[in-house]
C-alpha cells in the first residue's frame, strides 16, 4: 500500500506542517497578491475553522524570513526575502477569561517586547502598543508586521441573551487597543486582521477606517477553505484509501464528501470545503458532524430560542442585514451567516442574499440540535418513530407520536410563546426526519402553518392552541389554500392539530 502523507488535522502552525511533511494546501498565491497591492491594511471575515489561523501563521513565518519553509511553494521564488519584526496576537490563545482582557493584552505586549529585548515604559495597553511599534521600527530599521487573529473573540465569546455588560466592557478595552493603529501607520509594513464578525459593524474600529475588507473580494474568495481542485489535487491518495475502506468507488466517495462538507460561499457561485471537517473525515474514514461538534456557541442557540427562530434555511436578507453585527440588537440571520451555519446560496439582481445551509453536516446537526434545545433534552429518537409512522400513513398514530416531545417541555416556555412553540417543535421534528417541510407559507387565500411533502402525499397542517383540532381543520377548509397543490397529482391530507397549553397534549 502507498505510504500516505501525514494529515495536518487540527494543526495551525505552518512551520510544524512544513517541517514534518504534512499535507499543506498551497495558499501562498494569495499572499503574493496581497503583497502586490498598494494597500497595507487588510481584514478578512470567515467562520471558525475555515483556515484563518493557518493563513495568519503562514504570513508570520514569511515575514520572519523563514524562506526554507516555503521551498516548493508558489511564492518561494517570487519575492525578495526579508526579515521584519512581527507582532502576532492570537485571541484564541490569549487567556482573557481567567486573566481579564486588559491584563491578557498587557502580558502579550510585554512578552513580544521582551522577545526583542525591549522594556516598555508606557502603562496602558494602547500607549504600550504604540510604543512597541515605534521602538521596533527604530531599533530594527524595518516597519512592523501586525497579525491579529480572531480579533472579535473577546466580545463574541461573552455575549449573553439579555446581558451584554461584559461584551461592552471588552469592546471598550479592544477599542483602546486597536485605536492606536491608524496613528502608527508610518511604522507598519502590513496589518492583517481576521475575525468572524464584520469589523465595521462591531463598533470596535471606528478609528481604523483604512482597512481593505477582503471578505467578499472575488479574487480572495478561496483564500480559506478547499476548492474542488485543491481537494482532489492534494488528497486523492487519502480519498482512494477511504473509498477502498468503505468499499465504494472514488467517484462515489467524492460525491458524498461534496454533499457532506462542501458548500461555503460568499458570492453564491464559487464554493469551498470546510478544511477541518475534510481532514477529520479522512483521518477517521467515517462521515460525521466534525465541525459542528467542535463547538457550537451557547449564545447562538439561546437567541434562536428567545426569538422562536426554527426554520433557518432559505432566508433572504440584504447585505446590510447579513453584516449588521450590533451586540445590542443581534439578528439571528447575522449570527448564523457570520458563524458559518448559513452561507450564501445565491444573490439576485437586486442584491438580495438567499442564505441556506452550506452542506449536510451543518443541516443535519442543526436539525438535531435545535429541537433538543427547545425541548430541554438531547433525545432524537422521536425522529425515527415519526419516520416509521409516516411511512405507514397512519394519521391517528402520527398524531399520537407527535404528542411525545411536549411532555418534557417546561410550561413556562409554552406559556411564553404559546402556539408558535408547538409549531416550532413539530416543524423541527419532521425536519429532523429528513422530510421536506415548509412553514408559514403565504398564499392569496391566507397563510398555511405548515406543508409537508412525502412521496406521493402532501400534508397540510393548521395549529391551534387551547382550541379543538376540528376548528383547526375547519379553518383549513375555509381558506382553501390546499387547492394550490391539487395540480401536483398527489394525495392531499388536511391535518388540524389543537394543543392544550396546560396539559401539553394535543386534542
Amino acid at each position: 500500500m502507498q505510504q500516505l502523507q501525514p494529515l495536518s488535522t487540527g494543526q495551525q502552525e505552518f512551520s510544524v506542517i512544513r517541517t514534518q511533511g504534512m499535507t499543506y494546501v498551497n495558499k501562498t498565491a494569495f499572499i503574493l497578491r496581497i503583497l502586490q497591492t498598494m494597500q497595507s491594511f487588510f481584514f478578512l471575515s470567515r467562520a471558525r475553522r475555515l483556515g484563518k489561523s493557518l493563513f495568519i501563521n503562514t504570513l508570520k513565518e514569511l515575514f520572519l524570513g523563514k524562506k526554507e519553509l516555503f521551498e516548493g511553494l508558489y511564492i518561494y521564488d517570487k519575492i525578495q526575502w526579508e526579515t521584519y519584526p512581527v507582532l502576532h496576537f492570537d485571541f484564541n490563545n490569549i487567556d482573557f477569561k481567567n486573566k481579564g482582557l486588559g491584563q491578557a493584552i498587557y502580558d502579550r505586549l510585554t512578552a513580544i517586547a521582551a522577545s526583542y529585548g525591549i522594556e516598555l515604559q508606557e502603562k496602558t495597553i494602547g500607549s504600550m502598543f504604540a510604543e512597541l511599534m515605534a521602538t521596533l521600527h527604530e531599533k530594527t530599521g524595518k516597519q512592523v508586521v501586525i497579525l491579529i487573529d480572531e480579533y472579535d473573540k473577546p466580545t463574541t465569546d461573552v455575549l449573553e441573551v439579555g446581558n451584554n455588560a461584559k461584551a461592552h466592557e471588552h469592546r471598550n478595552i479592544l477599542r483602546s487597543f486597536y485605536g492606536v493603529v491608524k496613528g502608527s501607520s508610518a511604522h507598519i509594513r502590513l496589518f492583517f486582521m481576521t475575525g468572524i464578525s464584520r469589523f465595521s459593524k462591531l463598533s470596535l474600529l471606528s478609528d481604523l477606517n483604512n482597512l481593505t475588507d477582503l471578505t467578499y473580494f472575488s479574487d480572495f474568495h478561496n483564500i480559506c477553505g478547499y476548492t474542488q481542485e485543491e481537494l482532489e489535487t492534494n488528497f486523492t491518495p487519502h480519498l482512494q484509501h477511504v473509498a477502498d475502506y468503505q468499499g465504494v468507488s472514488l467517484e462515489e466517495l467524492l460525491q458524498q464528501v461534496k454533499r457532506w462538507y462542501n458548500g461555503y460561499s460568499w458570492n453564491g457561485k464559487a464554493r469551498v470545503y470546510n478544511p477541518y471537517s475534510v481532514l477529520r473525515f479522512l483521518d477517521a474514514k467515517e462521515f460525521r458532524n466534525y465541525w459542528f461538534d467542535s463547538g457550537t456557541p451557547k449564545f447562538l442557540i439561546e437567541i434562536l430560542k428567545s426569538r422562536m427562530v426554527y426554520d433557518i434555511s432559505e432566508t433572504q436578507v440584504t447585505m446590510a442585514e447579513a453584516d449588521n453585527f450590533d451586540i445590542d440588537n443581534l439578528s439571528p440571520e447575522t449570527l448564523l451567516f457570520q458563524t458559518g451555519y448559513l452561507t450564501v446560496k445565491e444573490i439576485d439582481e437586486f442584491r438580495i442574499y438567499t442564505l441556506a445551509y452550506p452542506n449536510l453536516e451543518v443541516e443535519e446537526s442543526m436539525t438535531q440540535y435545535i429541537p433538543a434545545a427547545y425541548a430541554g433534552n438531547n433525545k432524537t429518537s422521536l425522529a425515527y418513530e415519526i419516520v416509521i409512522v409516516a411511512e405507514k400513513n397512519d394519521i391517528e398514530e402520527l398524531i399520537q407520536t407527535i404528542n411525545t416531545p411536549f411532555a418534557a417541555i417546561p410550561y413556562q416556555l409554552l406559556d411564553q410563546h404559546r402556539e408558535r412553540y408547538f409549531h416550532a417543535i413539530i416543524f423541527l421534528a419532521f425536519k429532523l426526519c429528513g422530510f421536506y417541510i415548509q412553514s408559514e407559507i403565504s398564499m392569496a387565500a391566507g397563510c398555511i402553518d405548515a406543508v409537508m411533502h412525502y412521496e406521493n402525499r402532501i400534508y397540510v397542517f393548521e395549529f391551534k392552541l387551547n382550541d379543538s383540532a376540528e376548528n383547526a381543520l375547519q379553518q383549513i377548509r375555509q381558506k382553501g389554500c390546499y387547492n394550490a397543490y391539487r395540480n401536483e397529482g398527489k394525495e392531499i391530507y388536511l391535518l388540524g392539530i389543537g394543543f392544550d397549553g396546560q396539559t401539553k397534549w394535543n386534542k
